[in-house]
C-alpha cells in the first residue's frame, strides 16, 4: 500500500514538472537532519541587507531577573531599495527570527524581490516573555492573535523606511500553522489584507505532532530519563570538542549539524530528532512556569545570578505532554472553570476549527510530504480535503527536509507570484 501511495505521488510530481522529483534523500529522518538547513537551489544571494530590531510591544512587562536580557521582542528586516511586496516569515516551533532555516527563506525571498521581515516562533523564549498575552502558548487562536499584534508592531516600526505594494505571509512547521490563523484574523482586522499565504509542512494538531516527536525520543532510548541525560552528555561532549571549548547553544540546528556527517541508524536519527524537540519542550516548561509563577518547577524567586542547575534538574527533560498536563491545562482550567477539559484544550490546537475559512480562502496554499512523520493519515486527509488544488504533497522530504530544494522553491515563488501551485495551470 505504501509503495502504491509513493508511486501515485511520484506520478503527480511528473505531471507537474515534466520529470521525476529528484530530491536526493529518500529516508525521511535523513532528509530532516541533512536537508532542513541545506540550500539546494541556485541563484540565491549569499548575503542580504539586514537590520535587527528590539521593540517593546504593549502591554510590555518587565521580565524576571534571570531573563534580564529579554528587554524587547527581536526581529529583522531585509528591505529592498524600491517599492516592493513585503512578506513575513513565521519561524518553526521554538525557532528565533535569526535561525538558519528562517534566514535561508529570508535570502530566497529577498532575492525574489520581496521586503522580508523574519519573525520568531510563538514558542520561543523571547516571544513568550515579551509578546505572549497568556505566557502559556498552545491555543492556536490566542497565539496567533499575539503573533498578529507582533506583526502590526513590527510593521509600524519600519513602515517609514520601506515602501510596500502588497503584503504576503509564509511559515514553516508550526509557523505554517500559525500563518493560517493569522490570515483568518486579518480577514476581520484588515491591517495587511494579505495577498497570498504559503504554508510549508504545517502541524495540523499541535498535541498530536508533539506526541509523535516525544515518542520518537522515548521509544528509542527507553522511558528512563537518565538515558536522555546520557544522550545529552554525548551531544555536549561532541559540541565542545568541535568548538574547541567555546560556548555552544544546543538547539535543533546545532544538533543536526553535529551529526550530519555520521552514519546513523533510523533509531539514532529518530532519537536525535526527538531530542531536538525535547530541548524546546524543556524551555517551554521552565519559562512558562517561571513567568506565571505556577511553582511547578521554580518554587523560589530566581535572581539575575542564581545558579540555574538545580532548576534544570527539577525540570528533568520535561516533555511537551508534561507541559500540557502540569502547566497549560491547570492554567486554563483555573481561568475558564471546570468546563475546560483536556479534550477541549487539545481541540484549541487543531487547524480543524478553522476548516471553513481555510477551505474557502483561495489565497492560502499548503505543501507537505508523504513521509512527514509529524502528520497522521487523518492529518493528511484533512489537508487534502480542505485545500484541494491548493494542496501539494511531495513524495519525500521528511519534516521540512526539502524546503530549500530547487523544485520546492520554484513552487513557493510561483504561488506567491501567480496564486497557483501547478505549473501547467
Amino acid at each position: 500500500m505504501i509503495k502504491l501511495f509513493l508511486l501515485f505521488f511520484t506520478t503527480v510530481m511528473i505531471n507537474i514538472y515534466g520529470s521525476e522529483y529528484n530530491y536526493p534523500f529518500k529516508n525521511p529522518y535523513k532528509a530532516t537532519i541533512l536537508g532542513s538547513s541545506m540550500l539546494m537551489t541556485d541563484g540565491v544571494p549569499e548575503t542580504v541587507p539586514t537590520k535587527k530590531y528590539k521593540i517593546k510591544i504593549p502591554p510590555f512587562e518587565t521580565p524576571p531577573s534571570n531573563l534580564w536580557y529579554e528587554q524587547g521582542y527581536e526581529f529583522a528586516v531585509s528591505a529592498q531599495k524600491k517599492k516592493a511586496p513585503l512578506i513575513f516569515i513565521l519561524s518553526g516551533t521554538g525557532a528565533k527570527y535569526d535561525s538558519t532555516r528562517t534566514k535561508l527563506f529570508q535570502r530566497i525571498l529577498y532575492g525574489a524581490g520581496y521586503h522580508v521581515i523574519t519573525v520568531s516562533s510563538a514558542f520561543s523564549t523571547n516571544f513568550i516573555t515579551t509578546v505572549s498575552s497568556s505566557k502559556m502558548p498552545g491555543m492556536l487562536l490566542q497565539d496567533s492573535l499575539d503573533v498578529y499584534r507582533a506583526l502590526e508592531n513590527m510593521y509600524k516600526t519600519v513602515q517609514n523606511d520601506i515602501e510596500v505594494s502588497d503584503f504576503y505571509l509564509m511559515g514553516y512547521s508550526m509557523g505554517a500553522s500559525h500563518s493560517a490563523v493569522v490570515s483568518y484574523i486579518d480577514e476581520s482586522v484588515k491591517t495587511f489584507n494579505f495577498k497570498r499565504v504559503f504554508m510549508v509542512n504545517p502541524a495540523v494538531n499541535l498535541s498530536v505532532s508533539a506526541n509523535i516527536l516525544d515518542d520518537m525520543l522515548n521509544k528509542n532510548i527507553g522511558d528512563n530519563k537518565e538515558n536522555i541525560g546520557i544522550l545529552v552528555d554525548r551531544v555536549i561532549y561532541k559540541a565542545l570538542k568541535k568548538s574547541n571549548g567555546s560556548s555552544v547553544s544546543l538547539n535543533e540546528e546545532t544538533l543536526y549539524k553535529l551529526f550530519e556527517k555520521e552514519h546513523l541508524s533510523n533509531k539514532d536519527m529518530q532519537a536525535l530528532i526527538g531530542l531536538a524537540f525535547r530541548l524546546i519542550s524543556v524551555d517551554i516548561n521552565y519559562v512558562t512556569d517561571l513567568l506565571n509563577n505556577t511553582k511547578v518547577y521554580v518554587k523560589e524567586p530566581v535572581g539575575k545570578f542564581t545558579n540555574m542547575f538545580p532548576y534544570f534538574q527539577i525540570v528533568n527533560f520535561a516533555s511537551f505532554n508534561d507541559y500540557l498536563t502540569k502547566l497549560a491545562f491547570p492554567y486554563y482550567r483555573n481561568i475558564i472553570g471546570t468546563s475546560m477539559t483536556m479534550e477541549k484544550l487539545l481541540a484549541t490546537s487543531d487547524l480543524e476549527q478553522f476548516k471553513f475559512y481555510l477551505k474557502n480562502s483561495k489565497k492560502i496554499a499548503v505543501v507537505t510530504n508523504v513521509d512527514d512523520f509529524i502528520l497522521t493519515e487523518n492529518n493528511r486527509k484533512f489537508l487534502k480535503d480542505t485545500f484541494g488544488n491548493r494542496f501539494l504533497m511531495y513524495p519525500k522530504g521528511g519534516h521540512c527536509g526539502n524546503m530549500f530544494y530547487s523544485e520546492n522553491v520554484k513552487v513557493m515563488l510561483k504561488f506567491l507570484e501567480e496564486g497557483t501551485l501547478n505549473e501547467n495551470k
